[in-house]
């Protein structure tokens, strides 16, 4: 009884350390980077048009005063606008994922094909091109952004209850993360596979607390920044304040020697909330790994936080709201005017309140000197030329520009030309447009093998690919491969007009032609859905129900043979029974081959004899 009261006063004080020890390795983080987070504010002032914000020397934001109560002080955000642009040039990026089979077998490339269907699923089901897109709006403005892809016990489809509560059969949930809430272990790692260990503190309410954790902790008032969803997710910024909130801190630590499965630890309010293993099998090979993924818009070479395009662009700003302030001053003083009074000569403070108002009498004191307007010289060519120069660097820097409206490309009608405008216009957001599309094979990976840990034995999926609604049913733990690739090209590499046309030139050539110089139906019906009018297609994917009948018909002829069928396309099948036989052809015995020749036989002599009639 004595050993069980110490372990467990051992335990206790053990805790309590803990709790002590991630509360201060956080608030050390915090002091740490404090100067990165000053300049995400600036950087989110700026976008908001709060532009004349600065740093002082305490490394504190403060708005600078008018040095005299005339100035003017008017923000012309171009720092919006290209953000807005930036953002709308990478909402195009939205790939096709494809599952690579682990080998060549039948088996494998199907289901490999099921592990595509689930991500097409997922990918609709998590929203997953908004989430992406408000990542990036963070990692324009302050050069990074987080996903973070967890497992939800209580998504998905309810499949029954317990103990009187809903029991689902989960699903994955990827979420945005802005750079306030992550804390790494060392600023100056690139990779977050070089870390030891990552914070992710976030405000979360008690209430919330309470419900997904028990625990009952004290409330109070958090600042937090967040970013408006209006207009690509950036029309507005600022700090809003959460009431009756505390600060949740999750410490992710790797896996070690001692702890070989890591180590979570969630602490908020002074109490612990959670300590065990890292809760996923998310690494290659199955091993446990962060649930992080990282999207930077510029690289900082040996930093783990990225720069952002605002950055570059905040000093062009401040030059340009001082270029056309003074230009507008000087304005005023042609169109006002500037007077000259002698002393004594009249009332100088009814003139300054009213100033020259049209048709104003003013009278001077006899023998004094008539008041008179100061020449002014006519506005410096110099204002046209820097605002010009400024404009252009925005554009430089920034790497957006409105080809329509270039004055330098106002010549340009050639459509060739133009296309070679836009290539150059895409080229310098190419490396942010490559990071998107890497992190969206990072989160498809993640995905695939959440699902395999947590997915169940089957599970049920309706995806509206390939030109109809499918009913599938996956069995989730046999996913064999998580080799996620991308199908196609860097989508800003090419217009969709771009692309229309190389098809239709490919069309025109015959080169999707067979040799007799026909087209087949499963050809059409992929033309057609890449030029966007799959509507047109009078077949409505029925090629890809042959392909999926004849898949399904393999297995079945290898156990005891199957007859063709009136309505078999006896094309599409002969060329799916074949692709079957050479991918097993090592695993079928003498009788399974001579079943499957011979099926394949009557496809092609029910073909040949179809040919001859016509």
């Amino acid at each position: 009884m004595q050993k069980e009261n110490t372990d467990k006063k051992q335990r206790e004080k053990f805790l309590e350390e803990l709790v002590e020890n991630v509360t201060s390795e956080f608030e050390a983080r915090r002091k740490e980077r404090l100067q990165l987070e000053r300049q995400w504010e600036l950087n989110l002032n700026f976008l908001s048009g709060n532009q004349y914000v600065t740093v002082d020397g305490r490394g504190e934001l403060f708005e600078e005063d008018k040095e005299y109560f005339w100035q003017h002080r008017e923000v012309f955000n171009h720092i919006s606008t290209i953000i807005e642009s930036r953002l709308a040039k990478f909402s195009k990026i939205n790939p096709v994922f494809a599952v690579r089979p682990k080998t060549d077998s039948d088996s494998d490339a199907i289901d490999a094909e099921a592990s595509e269907k689930l991500l097409s699923f997922v990918r609709d089901k998590c929203d997953l091109h908004n989430v992406i897109r408000q990542a990036t709006a963070w990692s324009e403005t302050c050069g990074t952004a987080f996903y973070k892809i967890v497992w939800q016990n209580g998504g998905g489809l309810k499949i029954g209850e317990m103990d009187g509560k809903a029991v689902h059969e989960g699903n994955v949930s990827v979420i945005a993360v802005s750079p306030f809430e992550i804390y790494p272990e060392n600023l100056y790692s690139e990779l977050i596979s070089e870390q030891a260990d990552i914070i992710h503190a976030k405000a979360v309410s008690v209430d919330e607390v309470k419900r997904l954790y028990g625990v009952a902790v004290q409330g109070e008032e958090i600042g937090v920044y967040g970013v408006g969803k209006e207009r690509n997710f950036l029309k507005s910024a600022e700090k809003s304040v959460r009431k009756n909130s505390v600060i949740v801190i999750e410490k992710y630590e790797k896996p070690t020697p001692e702890y070989p499965e890591g180590r979570l630890i969630t602490v908020a309010g002074g109490k612990l909330l959670y300590y065990g293993s890292l809760p996923y099998k998310n690494g290659t090979n199955q091993t446990r790994d962060y649930p992080f993924i990282k999207q930077e818009s510029f690289k900082n070479i040996g930093m783990f936080f990225g720069k952002s395009i605002i950055e570059k662009l905040i000093p062009i700003q401040r030059a340009y709201n001082a270029v056309k302030n003074r230009k507008h001053e000087f304005l005023n003083r042609l169109t006002a005017g500037v007077m000259t009074v002698e002393d004594g000569s009249l009332d100088v403070d009814d003139l300054t309140e009213e100033g020259l108002s049209p048709g104003k009498v003013l009278v001077y004191r006899q023998g004094a000197k008539a008041p008179e307007i100061m020449p002014e010289p006519t506005l410096p060519s110099e204002f046209s030329d820097e605002e010009n120069k400024l404009l252009d660097e925005f554009v430089t820097i920034s790497g957006t520009s409105d080809l329509n409206s270039s004055s330098e490309n106002a010549g340009v009608t050639s459509g060739t030309a133009l296309e070679i405008l836009i290539e150059q216009d895409n080229e310098r957001l190419s490396f942010q447009a490559e990071n998107i599309r890497k992190c969206f094979v990072e989160i498809a990976k993640q995905i695939l093998r959440l699902f395999s840990q947590h997915g169940g034995a089957v599970r049920r999926i309706i995806s509206n690919a390939k030109n109809k609604t499918e009913i599938s049913y996956i069995k989730v733990p046999t996913i064999p491969s998580d080799d996620v690739v991308i199908d196609g090209e860097n989508e800003l590499g090419q217009t969709r007009a771009q692309r229309r046309d190389a098809i239709l030139r490919l069309y025109e050539s015959g080169l999707l032609a067979d040799s007799e110089g026909r087209i087949s139906n499963y050809v059409k019906e992929k033309i057609l859905a890449l030029l966007g009018h799959s509507d047109l297609d009078s077949r409505k994917g029925i090629s890809r129900l042959h392909e999926e009948k004849a898949q399904s018909e393999n297995v079945a002829i290898r156990s005891g043979g199957k007859e063709i069928e009136i309505i078999d396309d006896d094309a599409i099948h002969e060329f799916e029974h074949i692709r079957y036989i050479l991918s097993e052809y090592n695993n079928l015995t003498e009788e399974e081959k001579i079943r499957l020749f011979n099926h394949v036989e009557s496809h092609r002599a029910r073909l040949n004899k179809n040919i001859n009639k016509d």
